[in-house]
């Protein structure tokens, strides 16, 4: 895979932009002009390396990997589900430039009517067509509930302004993000129709607190309800809906800094590190329940799902 979750930045905020493209924005510069000139260079040498590396090789498999989560519209009036359509367009834009080879026409016209004065060439247009990918790798979390706002420009687009509002039919993570099983399946179909190529789920895992018994046991039953869950609806996709699956790998094997939060106590590993975000403790590794459980998962090829 070429850039990780790189359509991060079109949040806007400082996180997604720094993070995912090392852009920090200046007093004087338009934050979203910025992020499209990155991107554009991100998205012509992701071409260039996957026309490198089919040259090494013709049967390197090379991908592309955003992060995805469906964003649902609030209620079924139209302006709900027309604002739920624009924010999914601005959100994964960077992956049809990597898989279609061109620009989305909406987004040239976009950037025509905002007046951004972009540095793309026609050689880039023909670099972007000619390195197109081969799959879509995803990390997959939670999904999103958007509403349209009563002043919402002409083109619906308001990327890092957009109006979240909480879905009362999911249950959140100990950081306030949807749980939301299905959502993997609808993503999963949502982006074979778009993309007809194999999909990678590359990562997949929710971030809680964990307690350490005094017999040094981790029982984490919520981090094992919520892989069991996605896993199921994966299967169901590729079962049922005939989508191409590559793979699933979760959100990590082992405790790590949050790339979101820097915390070491927003955990996903089924791996427990003793270490706290004081930076205390011996770095000693520790299994969890969710360990034995996933060894077996892994063992079956996601056959036996039982705890």
């Amino acid at each position: 895979m070429t850039f990780n979750e790189i359509n991060n930045q079109a949040s806007l905020n400082e996180w997604g932009l720094f993070t995912n493209s090392g852009i920090l924005v200046k007093d004087n510069e338009n934050a979203e002009q910025v992020m499209y000139q990155a991107a554009h260079y991100e998205l012509v040498a992701s071409a260039q390396a996957v026309q490198i590396g089919h040259a090494i090789n013709p049967d390197f498999e090379i991908g592309c990997m955003v992060a995805m989560g469906p964003t649902y519209p609030a209620t079924p009036d139209p302006r709900d589900i027309l604002k739920a359509q624009k924010v999914m367009q601005a959100n994964y834009w960077f992956s049809d430039v990597q898989v279609l080879g061109s620009y989305p026409e909406w987004l040239t016209k976009y950037q025509e009517n905002q007046n951004f004065k972009l540095d793309i060439t026609n050689e880039d247009l023909y670099t972007l067509d000619s390195g197109v990918v081969d799959y879509v790798g995803i990390s997959y979390y939670a999904s999103n509930v958007v509403k349209s706002s009563e002043n919402e420009p002409l083109s619906n687009l308001t990327p890092g302004h957009n109006e979240e509002v909480t879905n009362s039919a999911l249950e959140k993570t100990d950081w306030g993000w949807q749980i939301d099983p299905l959502g993997l399946r609808y993503s999963l179909n949502w982006l074979t129709d778009r993309y007809h190529l194999p999909i990678f789920i590359v990562e997949n895992g929710m971030g809680a607190f964990d307690q350490v018994e005094k017999d040094g046991k981790i029982h984490d039953p919520y981090r094992i309800e919520y892989l069991k869950k996605h896993i199921e609806q994966m299967k169901l996709a590729v079962s049922e809906d005939g989508v191409d699956l590559m793979g699933y790998t979760p959100w990590g094997l082992i405790d790590l800094v949050s790339a979101g939060t820097g915390q070491m106590e927003k955990r996903y590993g089924v791996i427990y590190v003793d270490k706290n975000d004081k930076g205390e403790g011996t770095l000693e590794r520790s299994r969890k329940d969710s360990f034995d459980w996933f060894k077996k998962v892994i063992a079956t090829n996601g056959d036996d799902l039982t705890e």
